[in-house]
């Protein structure tokens, strides 16, 4: 394996730069890019529980990114601003898959060669501390060439870039997404986004399993097996949603693991959290005033728009 208390009841400012999707496609969220808005999704309670995994609906996880190197499906990514893009510094190891002239983004894309929105991109951002023996700060991002259109935000929008309190808990159900394999033995990709229902797993058990656990690191999946993330699927999220108000948090990237869905080896994923202060030196825009100043998610409140 290669491998969330924004909204409540309120007004939106008048600047109106950026447009969220909300729970029903009939709807539009209409905020600025400054005020937090993001994390919204056509469906938040997904129903159903990539290995393991089942077919998505379009605009079910609008923030989901296939990245294609020199036309093929490689990576994925998430959506975290109209022009950037988190996703796997592995995926980019080398001087040919570091070169951004080799990538293209395929944003609002439920089956593979029907995206709504295709961009190159213009820059990749490896963090300096990647470490490629044990894929220690395993996170990049990528700028895109030309930022998505307001008219594609019914299948488009941005995750929300979890401050540095937030915690991922042990027991937690989050998501994971992709186009990777369905089996570790596969030798290709699904073309339809697959979803599987996965667990955040304790820590010290995460660590007892490989033993090479950093802080910047976290295991999701089931001791069990049977869901998890596999070649293809790596760069790509793990979603959480808020218990409070239904957002949609980037808690993981997908990273690296033991085989695809195996007992006893979950996923390892990167702990996102602990990037805050890097992502905010090039992407100020996905904090607020007071995620940058005291770490804690902010409350802001947007109207909707008929």
């Amino acid at each position: 394996m290669l491998l969330l208390t924004l909204l409540s009841a309120g007004k939106c400012p008048k600047a109106l730069t950026l447009v969220c999707g909300t729970k029903t496609p009939e709807q539009k969220l209409y905020v600025h890019a400054h005020h937090g808005c993001c994390g919204s999704s056509k469906s938040n309670n997904p129903n159903s529980r990539i290995v393991g995994g089942t077919n998505t609906q379009e605009g079910e996880w609008p923030w989901q990114v296939s990245l294609h190197f020199v036309g093929a499906a490689y990576c994925g990514a998430s959506v975290i601003s109209k022009e950037w893009l988190v996703s796997a510094a592995h995926c980019f190891q080398g001087s040919k898959l570091a070169d951004p002239r080799a990538w293209s983004a395929h944003l609002g894309m439920q089956t593979q060669g029907h995206a709504k929105f295709v961009s190159a991109v213009r820059r990749i951002i490896v963090h300096e501390y990647y470490n490629s023996r044990n894929y220690d700060y395993d996170i990049a991002l990528l700028q895109l060439s030309k930022p998505w259109p307001d008219t594609m935000s019914h299948v488009i929008q941005p995750i929300c870039v979890p401050p540095f309190s937030h915690k991922a808990r042990s027991g937690d159900k989050c998501w994971i997404t992709g186009w990777g394999q369905k089996q570790e033995a596969d030798d290709q990709g699904s073309a339809v986004l697959q979803k599987a229902e996965v667990k955040i797993i304790d820590q010290t058990v995460c660590h007892s399993t490989y033993g090479v656990i950093t802080a910047r690191m976290f295991c999701a999946g089931l001791m069990s097996g049977k869901r998890d993330g596999c070649k293809g699927d790596s760069g790509g999220p793990l979603s959480c949603q808020s218990n409070g108000d239904g957002k949609w948090f980037l808690t993981g990237i997908v990273s690296w693991g033991y085989g695809c869905g195996r007992p006893n080896f979950p996923g390892v994923y990167t702990r996102v959290s602990n990037f805050a202060p890097w992502i905010y030196k090039y992407v100020p825009s996905v904090f607020t005033e007071k995620e940058r100043t005291t770490g804690k998610q902010s409350v802001y409140s947007c109207r909707l728009h008929p």
